[in-house]
């Protein structure tokens, strides 16, 4: 029997969430890259892997020698770390960032405002985005047992006391999707053979793959020097070419707009959206051991540090600019769709932001105050200037 078979179609998700298909690593590693990254990177995929890593995962919960922590994302804030047989990461603020606006502490209200009003519509709006959770904000203070039980683990070059938030972990890409991306990316018209093509692969830094989907923009600069699988850019036309179902993608990226405005009462101010994986668990198995070598493709919202809060009582031209401002700007137009150049993408996210923006007024009792379709409206033309 094949690993795939060790979840069933009973384990489909609930009505709001898609129907699982199940893949096996060693199975997908056989096709063509364009077809592993087709198949892998759709919302509705497991993908079943034998993996050192998951097995070291699933020992170290039993044999705490095994918890090393390691950095695995590095920002203007500070580094991100993980803790091995965790499901959460911490990020430790660099000094002197906690003098800014955008300080680790303010990242964490705009988190925890999103990931609230996420909790609350995801299931009425069926909005297939997910927010990691937080888990706490820990002072800079010496003194926090935390300091005690980390610090002296953390890599020496970041061994600097700072405020921390503890969240929960995207996990990775698998390998299989990872070296398709390689394939893909790296391996056409000789750029890296296949020596260097395994070198980029096993590189420690490259383990920590996330995508980021960039619906607004068909083309764009990839990491070359190094070769980075960091936060890794697919660009529309390469996610056309695997056959993604890019306007799924941009009907929940709509939802996931309409949420943070109208929800959250958010700008959503350069915020970003990845695929990236989860634990896949039977519905109602929460209290069974976690199957790291189970991944569940599911597409993220995070980077909340530079959002502001939006005060929604003031009048309806002031809360609309204060939104429709930050669409147009920084990288929010990599993940909207262009709505002059690629209409049908475009509309797609329309409806998903009309969608769940009409559900969200109406049970906040907003309608007589605001209008989805007029927002949008005014987003188009404002949009003019800067598309």
């Amino acid at each position: 029997m094949s690993q795939s078979n060790q979840l069933t179609e009973t384990d489909a998700m609930e009505s709001s969430g898609p129907l699982r298909k199940y893949l096996v690593a060693n199975d997908l590693q056989l096709l063509p890259e364009n077809e592993i990254l087709g198949q892998s990177l759709s919302l509705n995929s497991v993908i079943s892997i034998s993996s050192s890593f998951a097995r070291l995962i699933q020992e170290s919960r039993s044999h705490p020698g095994l918890r090393s922590i390691s950095e695995i994302g590095v920002g203007l804030q500070g580094a991100v770390f993980e803790q091995v047989g965790e499901c959460y990461v911490f990020k430790n603020e660099k000094p002197g960032n906690e003098t800014l606006p955008s300080n680790l502490r303010h990242e964490y209200q705009m988190h925890c405002a999103v990931s609230d009003a996420f909790q609350y519509y995801s299931g009425t709006t069926s909005c297939w985005v997910q927010v990691p959770k937080t888990f706490e904000l820990i002072s800079r203070s010496k003194h926090h047992q935390f300091w005690n039980d980390i610090f002296p683990m953390i890599p020496s070059v970041y061994r600097e006391y700072g405020d921390v938030v503890k969240m929960e972990r995207i996990l990775p890409l698998p390998k299989v999707v990872r070296r398709a991306l390689l394939d893909h990316f790296y391996g056409s018209e000789n750029q890296l053979d296949s020596t260097e093509l395994d070198r980029a692969l096993m590189n420690p830094a490259n383990k920590h793959c996330l995508a980021r989907v960039y619906l607004g923009r068909a083309t764009g600069a990839i990491p070359r020097e190094p070769v980075s699988l960091r936060n890794f850019p697919l660009y529309l036309k390469s996610m056309n070419s695997f056959v993604m179902d890019v306007e799924k993608l941009a009907n929940e990226v709509g939802k996931a707009y309409a949420i943070m405005h109208w929800a959250a009462c958010v700008n959503s101010d350069d915020v970003e959206f990845v695929l990236g994986t989860s634990i896949a668990q039977k519905k109602g198995s929460e209290s069974e051991p976690l199957d790291f070598q189970h991944r569940e493709l599911g597409l993220y919202l995070l980077d909340f540090g530079q959002c502001e809060e939006v005060d929604i009582s003031q009048e309806p031209d002031v809360v609309y600019q204060a939104f429709k401002g930050t669409m147009v700007t920084g990288d929010n137009c990599l993940f909207i769709p262009n709505y002059r150049l690629t209409p049908s993408l475009f509309a797609a996210f329309k409806s998903g932001y009309s969608e769940a923006g009409g559900i969200i007024l109406a049970e906040r009792k907003l309608k007589d105050s605001f209008n989805i379709e007029d927002f949008i409206r005014e987003y188009e033309v404002y949009a003019e200037d800067f598309l």
